[in-house]
């Protein structure tokens, strides 16, 4: 190689060096916080959504608390608290609805994958759910594929805390 071909190399490696730096920092690698108040915003939904549905999120890795406050026009309000762990275990919880669920939670990339056993009726229905925060933060992507084909997406909304919405999730399951 002549000294002119090793400084090309040399610049082609270094630009190359440059371009993988900047697609990192692009697609950040670390897993996202999904603590929060979230509320669902119906309109994005597909299918289109109604009712007052909230998520309050709290994530301390592998452990992972839902709130659900559910209030439809008029239908009784419902809740529940739903503790998880992000790490593949089985975790057993009931609905909102009073149905029985067997989750098991893990990461892929920077997405929560949710592989859900839901006892309903004298049935079993089987689905997936894929948790990602999107658009800077902002928004709760959920998109959830039945054992029958079907999908939903479900968008939610990052909200601001008041003081008595931060107490713990796990404070107020007790």
């Amino acid at each position: 190689m002549t000294k002119h071909e090793i400084s090309l190399f040399s610049r082609a490696r270094l630009l190359l060096g440059v371009l993988l730096l900047a697609t990192a920092a692009a697609y950040p690698q670390g897993k996202p916080d999904f603590s929060g108040l979230w509320k669902q915003d119906n309109d994005r939904c597909q299918p289109r959504r109604n009712g007052d549905v909230t998520l309050q999120i709290e994530q301390h890795d592998p452990d992972l608390f839902v709130e659900t406050r559910i209030q439809r026009s008029s239908a009784a309000p419902r809740h529940t608290v739903q503790k998880y762990t992000t790490d593949g275990k089985v975790s057993i919880s009931t609905g909102a609805d009073g149905d029985k669920f067997l989750t098991a939670i893990v990461w892929e990339n920077s997405s929560l994958v949710f592989s859900i056993e839901e006892h309903e009726d004298g049935r079993i229905l089987q689905s997936k759910e894929t948790w990602s925060i999107v658009e800077e933060g902002a928004t709760l992507e959920r998109l959830r594929e039945r054992s029958n084909g079907e999908k939903q997406t479900l968008f939610f909304r990052r909200m601001a805390m008041n003081s008595s919405q931060g107490q713990s999730v796990e404070a107020r399951g007790k």
